[in-house]
């Protein structure tokens, strides 16, 4: 099953740490920062899987070396307690193979950071040989400053909100999931960003054992993070076990309630409109689902051919018209040697020539001037205010998105609820006619019950016993005469 993880935090100067030494361990290289003038060698560590450095438009290439990129934020950074990067762990799923995992860090990454203007180190880890061998994960190291021509420009504070971060959590799960569905088809495990309690389950969570808690319990000795966990997998257990015991507990006071004698007829006319009612509901979700139109998200590549594309297509239709003025005006000048009118006139010929020229200078000056709203364009996308505007674009489709997103969401579970409950009264109504078919023309049922679900556990708990008292021979003879009546076709008994 693949499990959701999307963690961040910090690479700070007043924890002691260091940029380089963090993208060192992390890449399983050796980096030297110039700054404190120290090596960091981890050479020596596996599990590295895949390593790369993304980056933004507008970056230059020789951020693309590791060393060189970190030791440029360090010394972009002046305070002692500068915040000098900050690194996302991912957990993978390990359903998917090596170029799957690959393809989905990559789009997350890149719609995620890369587009906003971050620099990314991304770093894919196999699990450790002594640990859980589906713990597939990444480190994604980011800038915290803006690049710009020049090197590192000004923090973007908007990346430390936590609006952010709840956009990220819930962009890496979406993400995620269309990956899963495209390698593994419908019935691929999903994940979500969702606590337990926003998912409206009533469990406590587990926490993180890490490295260190790991390693210990990994030896067969206890850590103060593993007690908590299986603290919180006793409370879990035990609240499971209450569930159990309530609707137990209900069933039994049904079955102590006053009862009455059902017809067989009367319950197959009940159960039938509890199954219809529960369609109709379905029905009537899955119309308000295909009604909700969610606004197309938008990638940043969408946005500059949005604004690029037309100055493009200009620039292509004037050299179209340069290259047709051309080809008219050699065309003509053959024709115009043989014309005994322009060889009488050379004033003609000189005023002629001139006109092919002039038509020629403003085929030449369109393309010019085409070409130059191009670079303007293109420029204005490299600088902060492009990409700002970009940022700007792509987030608002997102937000705008969300709450259409959210009510799809909410449809979907509780479809798959109800969808469960017709299932179950489905096999219930064909226990019923099996019982029918038994001998059973009448049903004890309380007079009121707590809901209907209760009155389907009372039904399916007394059909279990009709069939446990017949013999396998009745029984299979009663399922095929019902299976038989269901095409149809009707047996004789």
């Amino acid at each position: 099953m693949a499990q959701y993880r999307f963690s961040a935090q910090v690479i700070k100067r007043s924890d002691g740490r260091s940029a380089v030494a963090a993208a060192a361990y992390r890449a399983g290289e050796r980096l030297v920062d110039e700054r404190l003038e120290m090596p960091f060698d981890y050479r020596n560590r596996g599990g590295v899987e895949h390593t790369e450095i993304m980056l933004p438009e507008g970056a230059s290439a020789q951020l693309g070396d590791r060393s060189t990129l970190w030791n440029a934020v360090e010394q972009a950074e002046k305070r002692v307690d500068a915040r000098v990067s900050r690194e996302v762990q991912l957990s993978l799923p390990h359903e998917l193979d090596f170029e799957q995992r690959q393809a989905l860090v990559r789009e997350f990454v890149q719609t995620a950071f890369v587009d906003k203007g971050m620099i990314a180190d991304v770093a894919m880890h196999t699990p450790d040989a002594e640990g859980d061998q589906r713990n597939y994960h990444a480190h994604v190291m980011l800038t915290t400053r803006r690049v710009d021509g020049q090197g590192f420009g000004q923090k973007d504070r908007d990346w430390d909100k936590r609006e952010q971060l709840a956009e990220w959590r819930e962009q890496w799960a979406e993400t995620q999931n269309r990956h899963l569905v495209k390698a593994l088809g419908t019935d691929a495990p999903k994940v979500t960003h969702k606590s337990l309690e926003g998912q409206g389950l009533a469990r406590e969570a587990t926490i993180h054992l890490g490295p260190t808690a790991s390693a210990i319990e990994r030896k067969g000795e206890r850590s103060d993070r593993g007690d908590v966990n299986r603290a919180v997998a006793a409370d879990n257990a035990e609240r499971k076990a209450l569930a159990k015991s309530a609707i137990s507990h209900g069933d039994r006071i049904a079955e102590l309630s006053p009862q009455t004698q059902t017809l067989s007829i009367s319950l197959h006319k009940e159960l039938a409109d509890y199954d219809t009612s529960m369609r109709r509901q379905v029905a009537s979700w899955k119309a308000e689902q295909a009604a909700v139109r969610p606004p197309q998200s938008i990638k940043s590549v969408e946005v500059r051919r949005a604004v690029i594309g037309p100055a493009k297509m200009k620039l292509a239709e004037a050299q179209r018209e340069l290259k047709r003025t051309e080809e008219r005006v050699t065309r003509v000048a053959e024709k115009r040697t043989s014309l005994a009118s322009f060889i009488r006139n050379p004033q003609r010929v000189i005023w002629a020539k001139i006109r092919e020229l002039h038509a020629l200078d403003r085929a030449r000056f369109e393309v010019a001037r085409a070409k130059a709203g191009v670079k303007v364009r293109e420029d204005w996308f490299r600088g902060e205010q492009g990409q700002r505007y970009v940022v700007g674009r792509v987030d608002a489709r997102r937000q705008a998105a969300l709450p259409a997103k959210q009510q799809v969401r909410s449809l979907e579970r509780k479809i798959r609820r109800v969808e469960k409950r017709i299932r179950t009264v489905e096999k219930l109504r064909e226990r019923v006619q099996i019982a029918e078919q038994l001998g059973v023309k009448s049903w004890q049922r309380p007079v009121k019950v707590a809901s209907p679900d209760a009155l389907v556990r009372q039904l399916d708990a007394a059909a279990m016993k009709v069939f446990q008292r017949a013999t396998p021979q009745q029984l299979q003879q009663a399922r095929q005469q019902v299976r038989s009546l269901a095409r149809g076709i009707g047996i004789s008994r």
